[in-house]
């Protein structure tokens, strides 16, 4: 089944064939042979396949309720993150957050520090693509350039430490790169 509704349709359909047909079953055992316990067996029968089928929709709708990520993407968000550090203009990212909004839709955010010469559309443009390409497609993206932490760092002693530490990663990331960094 290609989505949750024609999922919940098809197991209405099948519990009411199964009843049906578990009605039928019982009146001919009932009659034929007289066996009055066959109504209560058919029916806990029945009553275990529809269990049984409801099980991965159950499934599903936890994993929403959770805001889990399904285990197929968890692999391809993983690469996608990684392709987003090496991004050009890319400093750093943080608060990627991902989850499953309903059974056709996963979300996400994530906060992004850039360069201050860098195209802001450009960026989210190229992140919001290779989440895409993750089945990631409903994303918020935040974009903060190099003076927004050097603004917030004199509001803030605490923000200078993580200026510090995104100045030293994008200096470790162009190194790593093979640039000259003066």
């Amino acid at each position: 089944m290609a989505s949750g509704h024609h999922r919940r349709v098809f197991l209405h359909v099948l519990a009411d064939t199964l009843g049906s047909v578990g009605v039928i079953i019982s009146t001919v055992l009932i009659r034929q042979f007289g066996w009055l316990i066959a109504d209560p067996i058919c029916s806990l029968f029945i009553a275990t396949l529809i269990f049984l089928s409801v099980l991965p929709l159950l499934k599903d709708a936890c994993q929403v309720l959770l805001l889990r990520v399904p285990n197929e993407h968890e692999k391809d968000l993983t690469t996608a993150l990684e392709k987003i550090e090496k991004m050009e203009g890319v400093i750093s990212y943080r608060d990627a957050h991902f989850w499953r909004h309903s059974a056709t839709v996963m979300a996400g955010t994530i906060h992004l520090q850039v360069l201050p010469d860098v195209v802001e559309q450009r960026v989210i443009q190229q992140v919001t693509s290779a989440l895409k390409d993750a089945g990631v497609n409903n994303l918020s993206v935040q974009v903060e350039k190099e003076a927004y932490f050097q603004h917030m760092a004199g509001l803030s002693s605490g923000f200078q430490d993580v200026l510090q530490l995104t100045q030293q990663m994008h200096s470790l990331k162009n190194l790593h790169d093979g640039t000259c960094i003066m």
